[in-house]
């Protein structure tokens, strides 16, 4: 009976110490039978267990909020900067920007779910915990080793900057500046533009004709960044490259029918001509502007 009436005491003190556990006692499914109502009750128990009172989005992600930020909201369309530590439950740790120094620059409508909800939630400098069900992380499919089938996931991040997308037009206005300072800066000569915004120097005329967007092609090419970063170069690979000019970027559709056979050129490509707001590769960030030295050998 003493036993009896000592735990009915634990239990009263450990709800008025943990007001978590009667806002979530309640909200628990009996027999879940849905993976999201197991996940509901895995993140409501974690809730519980550890004393944390968070807040709920209809999508059923759990978040507290420790620094709101300020300013604007990104939209999911914005280009994000964000540090963050990812976790299982249990604790255990699958990533982290903070342990590599350095916030993630990306997309936001090209990750997972979870984030493209939780991150719009915060403002610039912005800090939040989020609990996200397996539906809106990696669902049935995991990621790596740790993250396994229907993982609900745990990440503590921190909304460090971000820019939302321009119009094309103003979008162009911002690559031609920077096309220009380029210019500036190198001391580039008998510099050419096209209607497009394509700035580009011929270095050797060539001989013959120009081939037309449908033609079959060989180059050889380096292609950086503004800033002298690498990205692409088939001198590297010692052996020149053939494609049909219509299949590849349209900046390239529209700078190589600039050479003649032999020719040889420098083309400052805005980004809506090259891969525009998407990411292509590790160095290619979204809207970067790309040059080309272009060697067109035959057609």
């Amino acid at each position: 009976m003493k036993k009896i009436l000592f735990y009915g005491l634990f239990l009263s003190l450990f709800m008025a110490c943990n007001p978590a556990a009667n806002k979530y006692k309640s909200q628990m499914i009996d027999n879940p039978t849905t993976q999201a109502d197991k996940d509901k009750n895995i993140i409501l128990q974690h809730l519980i267990d550890n004393k944390i009172n968070a807040e709920v989005t209809p999508s059923g992600i759990y978040y507290v909020m420790t620094n709101e930020g300020t300013g604007e909201n990104p939209s999911t369309s914005a280009q994000v900067q964000a540090h963050y530590n990812g976790t299982l439950l249990d604790g255990t740790k699958f990533d982290s920007s903070y342990d590599r120094g350095n916030p993630l620059d990306f997309r936001l409508n090209g990750v997972i779910k979870g984030w493209q909800e939780a991150i719009p939630m915060l403002k610039k400098g912005g800090k939040g915990t989020f609990y996200i069900p397996s539906s809106l992380a990696y669902g049935q499919r995991g990621s790596g080793a740790k993250i396994g089938p229907n993982s609900v996931l745990k990440f503590d991040i921190e909304l460090v900057d971000f820019s939302e997308p321009l119009s094309p037009a103003d979008q162009l206005v911002k690559d031609i500046t920077l096309i220009e300072k380029y210019i500036a800066d190198k001391g580039l000569q008998n510099v050419q533009k096209t209607n497009s915004g394509i700035h580009y120097v011929i270095s050797k005329e060539g001989t013959g004709g120009h081939p037309s967007a449908s033609d079959k092609v060989t180059t050889h090419y380096l292609g950086t960044l503004l800033d002298g970063t690498k990205f692409d170069s088939s001198y590297d690979r010692g052996e020149p490259i053939s494609f049909n000019l219509n299949g590849v970027v349209k900046g390239w559709q529209e700078a190589i029918p600039l050479l003649k056979k032999g020719g040889k050129g420098t083309f400052l490509i805005p980004s809506g001509l090259a891969y525009g707001s998407r990411q292509a590769g590790p160095v290619i960030k979204p809207n970067s502007v790309l040059a080309f030295d272009i060697e067109l050998i035959d057609f």
